[in-house]
């Protein structure tokens, strides 16, 4: 008979709205070094020790800290470098580990994006980012016309 994978635990209330709110404050600093250009706030927000990832939009990954914190200092003193909002925050997490995923609104493009934090003993610290496009989400002010229902594109799965 084959096994079963293991099934991961409930997520435990250790990872209280106290938690979450420091999970949040360390992704908009996040965001705040970003659009301040501060490497040096950037830096401190990575992860010292331990795995780390980032994937910049159509770039390769990178797996060790210092090419990130060098991707970082190339972003961030380049002079056309976008200003980026973080828009619909959503987290998740367990102790000791979190994921946020969040709407990236840059002038020309809409990203999506996956920060992923652990926590250390100063705090919070990420340990991955992952930014990709996605279609812009704009508030629409009327719905379809009476009457009429929106079209499906039949090529999405989804």
């Amino acid at each position: 008979m084959p096994r079963r994978p293991p099934r991961l635990p409930p997520l435990l209330p250790e990872f209280d709205d106290d938690e979450r709110e420091a999970v949040l404050t360390a992704n908009r600093a996040f965001y705040k070094a970003f659009n301040d250009r501060d490497a040096a706030a950037m830096d401190l927000l990575w992860a010292p020790t331990g795995s780390v990832v980032c994937l910049h939009p159509g770039q390769a990954a990178l797996h060790e800290r210092a090419e990130i914190i060098a991707s970082w200092r190339a972003i961030l003193r380049h002079p056309e470098a976008p200003r980026v909002r973080c828009a619909e925050e959503w987290v998740v997490g367990r102790p000791g580990l979190a994921i946020v995923v969040c709407r990236e609104i840059l002038p020309e493009v809409q990203l999506m994006a996956t920060n992923s934090f652990a926590r250390h003993d100063d705090g919070w610290h990420i340990i991955g980012h992952h930014s990709g496009p996605v279609p812009s989400v704009t508030p629409s002010r009327a719905g379809p016309a009476s009457g009429s229902a929106p079209t499906r594109d039949r090529r999405r799965l989804h």
